[in-house]
Order: structure tokens, then C-alpha cells, then sequence
């Protein structure tokens, strides 16, 4: 038995005297883990860097951000309505007003369907806070719709943009707000706005835009006449819109 153990003790210390002269050898021996090393540098110095960027753009103070053109810098958006008596009048009115409310540089011509300007519309106009010339003239007869007649039948709304567009051209005729018309040389643009449609104000930014080097229409000189196209949503003779 005393034997047997003499022999574990010596395995176990020649064993143990190897292990040891293995790793005094191995310690001599050259290293191989500069590259590693080397490689989580430049990482970490990578990084430092784009941590020294990002603390320099938050100093860096914000860009001015493009500042709109001035109302002064702008053509006059000249939008014709023409308007007649009905139960929803006022309401379309009211509606149409505060959208163009949020327009610059707009004068606003309403002219309406009557012989001479209604009280409801005077009023409207007054409480607007718009820019705008009031006007009047009566429909004949022979072009009215008449009762069972589809409302393409007839043009509607034809006397009341041309009594607008003589204003324009100096022909008088106001009966409430700027009765002056505008000046020759005058820039603007004249969008005809029906009182019972709805519009946006990417619309009027869209008829207006900035004036550089674009051509401008003056009322002494008109070169071209431009259109917008604009939807019609109406239901059909099967009922579908």
C-alpha cells in the first residue's frame, strides 16, 4: 500500500515538473498577439474620432432655415367669386373667406347675383377682414335656368366673372371696398373661386409662387392665358360618382 502511494507521489511531481518546464519554455517563446492588439487600437481610436465629430456638429450652431418670400415680394392673387340668394349662402361664404384669410397678398372680388349688393353680403364682406371690392349685376332672364333644366343646360356665374374682369380693366363699377381697380403694370394673378367649393392653401401657393426670373402677367400686356384644371365629383346617370 506504501508503495502504491510512493509511485502516485512520484507520477503526480514528474507530472508536475513538466507542466512547470513547459511553461518556463513557452515564456521564452516570441508572441503572437501584437496584431489583435494593434487592430482593437485603431477601433477605439476610430471611434474617439467620430465621438470628436459628433461633439463638433453639436456645437456647431443650426443652419438658418430658407425664410419665405416677403407678402411685399409676391403677385396679387386676384380671386374672382361669384355668388347668388340661397338658404346656404352665408355658410359657403363664411367658409371660402377663412381659407383665403390665409392667403397673402390676395383681394378678393365678389360679385353677386342681384341688381344691387344684399345687406347678409355687405355685412359678410365688412367682417371678413379681407382686402376686397364688392359687386353687383343681375343675370338676364333668357340665361337663368329654368325649373326642370339640368344645371349644364346653362352657364352660370358668366356676368358676374366678366363684371370682375371689367373692374380689373378699369371699368369701374364697385359698390363696397377698394373701388379703385389696379394700376397698369400692376403684377397679379386671377384665379376664379366658385362660393361652394372647398380649397386648399397649397392651391394658392401653387398660382403664386415666387417672382425671380419668371414671366409675370400685367394687365397692359397679357402674352398668354393659363388654366388650371380642376375636378368635378358629380354622380352620373347610373347614380355613381
Amino acid at each position: 500500500m506504501k508503495l502504491k502511494l510512493k509511485n502516485m507521489f512520484l507520477a503526480y511531481f514528474l507530472v508536475s515538473i513538466a507542466g512547470l518546464l513547459y511553461a518556463l519554455v513557452q515564456l521564452g517563446q516570441p508572441c503572437d498577439c501584437l496584431p489583435p492588439l494593434r487592430a482593437a487600437a485603431e477601433q477605439l481610436r476610430q471611434k474617439d474620432l467620430r465621438i470628436s465629430q459628433l461633439q463638433a456638429d453639436l456645437r456647431r450652431p443650426p443652419p438658418v432655415p430658407a425664410q419665405p418670400p416677403e407678402p411685399e415680394a409676391l403677385p396679387t392673387i386676384y380671386v374672382i367669386t361669384p355668388t347668388y340668394a340661397r338658404l346656404v349662402q352665408k355658410a359657403e361664404l363664411v367658409r371660402l373667406s377663412q381659407t383665403l384669410s390665409l392667403v397673402p397678398r390676395l383681394h378678393w372680388l365678389l360679385v353677386e347675383d342681384a341688381e344691387s349688393p344684399t345687406p347678409l353680403v355687405s355685412g359678410l364682406l365688412a367682417a371678413s377682414g379681407l382686402l376686397f371690392t364688392h359687386l353687383a349685376v343681375l343675370t338676364p332672364k333668357a340665361q337663368r335656368l329654368r325649373e326642370g333644366e339640368p344645371g349644364w343646360v346653362r352657364p352660370r356665374g358668366v356676368e358676374q366673372r366678366n363684371k370682375a374682369l371689367d373692374w380689373l380693366r378699369g371699368k369701374g363699377g364697385a359698390v363696397g371696398g377698394e373701388k379703385d381697380p389696379p394700376p397698369p403694370g400692376t403684377q397679379g394673378v386671377v384665379y376664379f373661386a366658385d362660393d361652394d367649393n372647398t380649397y386648399s392653401r397649397e392651391l394658392f401657393k401653387e398660382v403664386s409662387p415666387e417672382i425671380k426670373d419668371r414671366e409675370r402677367a400685367r394687365w397692359d400686356q397679357l402674352p398668354s392665358f393659363s388654366c388650371l384644371p380642376v375636378l368635378m365629383w358629380a354622380a352620373g346617370e347610373d347614380g355613381e360618382h
